[in-house]
């Protein structure tokens, strides 16, 4: 099956060849690779390319990923999708609803604590990667019922470091009919 793959600006058309369920033949740049792949977490696959072994983190939503290898984070994406293009880089599919590392990080410091009020776009964690600083936001209002982690802990791309209960915008009428009872 023919795939073409949007790096960053760069399109690269991939010829995939499976030989069974975890093993495949990759075809691109007029060269061919054998991979044999295993899951290790929805967020990390282990690579073994042409005898060679290789960690693949993944993070992000269907659509777009941003897959670090060797601590390179390349942002992937199949450039056939016609949505993508009418979305741009950056849509709202893409506003990550967890507070998550985007990358394998290492936990600086936490902005908040358990019960804090936040509103969405509030810095809750700091983390660094790559000797870079990322401040990791609320994605909405509401409040911070735990922290899962503590300063100094390594930490994966989609391990949530804190939950944030989504404040309520208007009852349901479900919680309507739970009052009455």
């Amino acid at each position: 099956m023919e795939y073409r793959l949007k790096v960053y600006d760069t399109i690269i058309p991939v010829e995939v060849e499976r030989a069974d369920t975890d093993t495949m033949t990759l075809s691109f740049d007029g060269k061919a690779r054998d991979v044999q792949y295993s899951r290790i977490s929805d967020h990390q696959i282990h690579l073994l390319i042409d005898g060679v072994g290789i960690n693949a983190f993944i993070a992000g939503d269907s659509d777009e990923k941003t897959v670090i290898l060797r601590g390179v984070p390349y942002e992937v994406l199949d450039a056939d999708l016609p949505e993508q293009a009418l979305r741009g880089k950056r849509g709202p599919s893409t506003i990550p609803q967890e507070v998550t590392p985007p990358m394998p990080s290492i936990v600086v410091r936490i902005l908040v604590a358990e019960g804090d009020r936040v509103k969405k776009g509030d810095a809750v964690i700091v983390v660094t990667a790559m000797k870079m600083e990322s401040t990791l936001a609320a994605p909405f209002d509401g409040m911070v019922t735990k922290i899962h982690v503590v300063v100094g802990d390594k930490v994966m791309p989609g391990e949530i470091l804190a939950d944030i209960e989504k404040d309520e915008e208007t009852p349901t009428e479900q919680e309507d009919g739970l009052a009455d009872s």
